[in-house]
């Protein structure tokens, strides 16, 4: 009898873990072929592990799923105004404009407008806060402008929440400038196909070449990045 049940709990795990391994075969062949596991240095299961990075991958799915035909480029390290370098999640180039996209990984209910300094998520009854996202967006798109030089209403500014938030009072009043949570993004994608055209393929090409090096920055130029915005928010 023992036998019989050590057999039978042997099959199960077998079964269990090889449906795992399929799982996970699927997923991972799934993530080479996105445009973000195209273009990542992460395998996978980095990816899966690290909060930023799934959020944004998760994200760039919904994307690509889109109507439109666009070309992504992600975490994309270009000059700010005092000469250091700033990272921008995620950038959609399509003949409706330039999305700069900024993903946000919070959980709970969301409460902000474009006017504050700071935003605010509630959870399990506790207050956190964390800077405007539209305003850091905004300083994003004047950047690269300087770089790209292409006009000031080329751009949209796109605020993506994942799936874990709850926007329950969050506004945003300028042209341009929209804050999706998760459930909405793919909605909001096809809607962007009534835009009037604001890029020609030519155009996309050319500024998709100038951004892909910013793409490219080795792990230790990556990790002073990180080390100066701690030493920012220190002070």
């Amino acid at each position: 009898m023992y036998e019989e049940m050590m057999a039978l709990l042997i099959i199960a795990c077998i079964i269990v873990w090889t449906a795992v391994l399929i799982k996970y075969l699927h997923e991972n062949k799934k993530y080479k072929n996105s445009s973000y596991g195209k273009q990542s240095s992460k395998s996978f299961w980095k990816t899966i592990l690290n909060q930023g990075a799934r959020g944004e991958y998760r994200t760039s799915l919904v994307i690509d799923d889109a109507p439109l035909k666009n070309k992504m480029i992600f975490n994309c390290y270009i000059a700010n105004r005092s000469g250091d370098k700033t990272e921008i999640d995620m950038i959609m180039l399509c003949n409706k404009g330039i999305y700069v996209i900024e993903n946000k990984n919070y959980s709970g209910w969301i409460f902000g407008d474009e006017k504050s300094k700071n935003w605010c998520e509630t959870l399990k009854g506790k207050k956190y806060f964390f800077y405007n996202p539209i305003k850091q967006n905004k300083s994003h798109i004047k950047n690269l402008e300087k770089m790209l030089k292409v006009g000031d209403e080329k751009y949209i500014s796109l605020i993506t929440f994942n799936a874990n938030a709850n926007l329950k009072k969050v506004s945003a009043e300028s042209q341009n400038v929209y804050v999706i949570g998760y459930n909405k993004l793919k909605q909001f994608m096809k809607d962007q196909l009534d835009k009037s055209d604001a890029l020609t393929d030519e155009q996309i090409e050319e500024i998709y070449q100038k951004l892909l090096p910013g793409t490219q920055l080795s792990d230790a130029e990556k990790q002073e990045h990180i080390e100066r915005i701690r030493k920012t928010y220190k002070k």
